[in-house]
């Protein structure tokens, strides 16, 4: 069994994730439908009673206070009442100038006793008192100045507002009171609104999450089997869907990925056919003289022994290349670095060419103005020289010529390999330095080396953090170059 096997799919996560969120919102809302509501409800009254006290003491010279007061009245459930107070020898008379409309009602009004000792405490206390008691409810009203209520005995929390205003040397008491305990058939609604509430929002939410993960997952289940596709070597794909931008940027990347790999697989095709034809040659070559040197008496020669060396030493030349390639790319060459004489490097290789500008009719030129000196491994120098030389040869064209030029400023020292072959097109010229690209698509056997120069040569350069490139036109030929930090002589 996969270990995938075992594993819930985006689809099932995202569904439980929805209603994990649903119970989550659920719970918060019955935390606070069950404990902080009547808390809550208190507060919003509380504040409510003592704005309302506030903007009847703002009105309390408009002619039309009546109206005012018994619209604050009507909007906000509550009882209100205005008393005019006057001085009367060891106390005060507090007339009543405005009561509740409908005063004959079951309204909730404060005893007149307990009106004058909320003016009393509303002195004490600079003006205003807020209290909290438990009220039952009025039938009829006879007492003092016609205010002294007859009460039942049913009660409820009362919130009363007492405040003093002094308008134009005239002194008010406005009393405002309001019941801040929530009604038991209002809670009884909200209580059943609340569970269709909760009942809605599990299905909506169950409908959301299978809605949702079919439109995150699907996109992805149909990238996941163009990729199983991918990995079976199907390099011909485009990856598509999805409406979110992570996906479509996934997509975008293994859509560029199929086709670089497509790249490289063709490539990687080409080179194998290459190597295949370069290790076929000096093997054809070595086995054909050998047989001829057992065979035919008399042939046995310094001559053929020779060619037999000769090819022996290629077919090893290219192995090694092909060695030295994987080990730059792998990071596991060790490079043994010195002072070393880079203009000697130079003269030293151009004596391997001897033989070739003997019998081959190859001018190479080397144009220098002075010694440099730089920090590098010598052998490794020596490959990129060596490379570069033997790539310009192969296709330096008809005059055969190759000009090694080398210049130095500001403590760089740049070397020029120049040949007036052929020519690299513009839009190849980027991928020159691939270990796989090849300009020339036609193979042929190369005059001197393996055809893997550049590549060697690419990832030798890289270990210094070298600059390095190619300038061609064609049919004027290319011009192959590199820099390197000078220092001085030891």
């Amino acid at each position: 069994m996969k270990l995938t096997d075992k594993k819930l799919s985006l689809r099932v996560y995202l569904s439980l994730a929805f209603l994990l969120f649903s119970l989550l919102l659920i719970a918060v809302m019955w935390f606070f439908q069950a404990v902080l509501f009547d808390a809550v409800y208190r507060t919003i009254e509380a504040t409510q009673v003592e704005r309302c006290a506030a903007s009847i003491i703002r009105n309390i010279a408009n002619e039309d206070l009546d109206s005012i007061v018994k619209e604050i009245e009507e909007q906000n459930d509550m009882d209100i009442s205005i008393y005019l107070v006057y001085p009367f020898r060891d106390g005060r008379i507090l007339d009543p100038v405005y009561i509740p409309h409908d005063f004959t009602s079951s309204k909730k009004l404060t005893e007149y006793n307990s009106v004058v000792e909320y003016y009393e405490k509303a002195v004490k206390n600079g003006g205003k008192v807020v209290e909290k008691k438990e009220s039952k409810y009025l039938n009829s009203a006879n007492g003092p100045n016609g205010f002294h209520p007859i009460l039942e005995n049913d009660s409820s929390e009362l919130l009363t507002c007492a405040q003093l205003t002094d308008t134009r040397n005239v002194h008010h008491l406005v009393v405002v009171e309001s019941d801040i305990a929530p009604d038991a058939s209002v809670l009884g609604t909200l209580k059943i609104q609340f569970v269709i509430i909760t009942i809605f929002i599990l299905l909506i939410s169950v409908f959301i999450a299978i809605v949702t993960s079919h439109y995150v997952s699907k996109p992805i289940h149909d990238t996941t089997k163009k990729a199983k596709l991918l990995a079976q070597q199907n390099y011909d794909l485009t990856f598509s869907g999805g409406n979110y931008k992570e996906l479509c940027e996934l997509n975008d990347t293994l859509t560029y990925s199929a086709h670089e790999l497509k790249k490289v697989d063709e490539l990687r095709k080409e080179l194998i056919a290459n190597i295949s034809h370069d290790l076929r040659t000096p093997l054809t070559m070595i086995t054909g003289y050998s047989e001829v040197m057992r065979d035919i008496p008399g042939e046995n020669s310094p001559e053929n022994v020779q060619i037999i060396i000769d090819e022996a030493n290629r077919l090893s030349q290219l192995v090694n290349d092909l060695l030295d390639i994987s080990k730059l790319e792998s990071g596991t060459v060790a490079m043994e670095n010195k002072t070393l004489c880079l203009t000697d490097c130079i003269k030293d290789i151009f004596k391997r060419y001897n033989k070739l500008t003997e019998q081959g009719g190859y001018d190479i030129q080397f144009e220098y103005d002075s010694d440099v000196y730089i920090y590098a491994d010598e052998l490794r120098i020596s490959q990129v020289l060596y490379n570069l030389i033997n790539n310009a040869i192969n296709y330096s064209g008809n005059d055969k010529t190759i000009i090694v030029k080398q210049t130095t400023k500001n403590n760089e020292v740049c070397v020029e390999v120049t040949d007036h072959g052929m020519g690299i097109e513009e839009d190849k010229l980027p991928y020159i330095w691939d270990r796989y690209y090849k300009v020339d698509k036609e193979h042929k056997q190369a005059v001197v080396g393996t055809g893997l120069g550049l590549s060697i040569v690419k990832n030798i350069l890289n270990q210094y953090d070298s600059q390095y490139g190619v300038k061609s036109t064609l049919g004027q030929g290319s011009t192959f170059w590199f820099t390197m930090k000078t220092v001085e002589k030891d």
